[in-house]
């Protein structure tokens, strides 16, 4: 793969704000930026037409991606553009090969018209060939008006409205083993500031999002956070949905979590770097959490925790409803 930040760009707002995100990963790596545009082909077989057609919207194009290749240079970031006639969608993934990162807006116009969930960003984080990142609407409307990741959480950390309370379990900051773990129901227990958030599942340290995502984190200085979450289960017969009947899984949740987080470690010395456990609703979770954390990456499928991750209706929770930039890794490594 090249050292290219691919960028699907129609001009609507949401994609001017995954042009910010874009720039300033691309400016924090080293990269050059990749612009594209994507129009629909003529919609009548005549070459009288479809001559005419294509020459007038590759044209619009060009213009369009002439802003943003200032945008660019102002910012002393290499860029190059491309109009393409065809599906968005496939065009994004097939050039998804040729890129290390490739960067969508969840809501668009013109060539990406309205297709989160339905086409463009759900398929690129689907079938793309590197990881992507999807750049939520309204998201840098505040802190993060930059782009990149910012410094702070964008809202005051809160519990998720849900119809019981979620237990937490959470790593002790510098040391492995469960020893010392507790069940934490203070609202600080849900601030992600500051911090790159992955989802961790039945794959653990075999997933490339945990690696992606510690790269990023050291990448920016940030701190890292493993999360993993377990709808409320049964276990010997007893319902395990809170701290009261939950302290027997203290151990087996650190001897899942434990050694993700040991390699972590060990790869990255010196990233700060803990793990959080939840049993709760997963989508209600993770797309609270992106309320506040500067990144969330997830892996194109998951197992246990995460089952049918980014196919299945956690994933799509979380890309359609996540307020934060959420980064999308492929399961294998093109």
């Amino acid at each position: 793969m090249e050292k290219v930040v691919l960028v699907g760009f129609d001009g609507s707002p949401t994609s001017r704000q995954a042009l910010d995100w874009a720039l300033a990963e691309a400016k924090n790596r080293g990269w050059a930026l990749r612009l594209v545009s994507a129009f629909a082909p003529a919609p009548i077989d005549d070459p009288m037409v479809s001559d005419g057609y294509a020459d007038a919207a590759a044209h619009a194009g060009h213009t369009l991606l002439q802003d943003a290749l200032d945008r660019a240079k102002a910012v002393d970031v290499r860029a190059e553009s491309r109009v393409v006639a065809g599906d968005p969608s496939e065009i994004l993934v097939d050039l998804s090969h040729e890129a290390g990162l490739a960067v969508v807006g969840k809501r668009g116009r013109g060539g990406f018209t309205g297709r989160l969930l339905g086409s463009v960003s759900s398929a690129l984080a689907a079938h793309a060939a590197c990881p992507t990142v999807v750049v939520p609407q309204n998201w840098g409307a505040a802190d993060n008006r930059n782009g990149g990741l910012g410094d702070t959480g964008r809202v005051k950390a809160r519990r998720p409205e849900t119809g019981y309370q979620p237990w937490l379990v959470s790593s002790p900051p510098g040391m492995r083993g469960n020893k010392g773990l507790h069940p934490d129901d203070k609202d600080s227990s849900w601030n992600y500031g500051g911090q790159v958030v992955v989802g961790i599942d039945a794959l653990g340290a075999n997933n490339p999002a945990v690696w992606a995502a510690a790269a990023t984190a050291r990448a920016h200085g940030k701190a890292l956070r493993l999360v993993s979450t377990r709808a409320p289960f049964y276990r010997d017969s007893i319902w395990l949905d809170h701290g009261e009947n939950a302290d027997r899984f203290r151990e087996d949740v650190a001897g899942e979590l434990d050694p993700v987080l040991g390699e972590v470690r060990t790869r990255y010395p010196g990233l700060d770097a803990s793990w959080n456990f939840y049993i709760g609703k997963p989508a209600e979770i993770l797309v609270h959490i992106t309320h506040t954390a500067e990144l969330m990456v997830l892996g194109t499928r998951g197992h246990g925790g995460f089952p049918g991750l980014l196919l299945g209706s956690v994933s799509q929770a979380v890309l359609h409803h996540g307020a934060c930039p959420m980064m999308v890794v492929p399961k294998e490594p093109s």
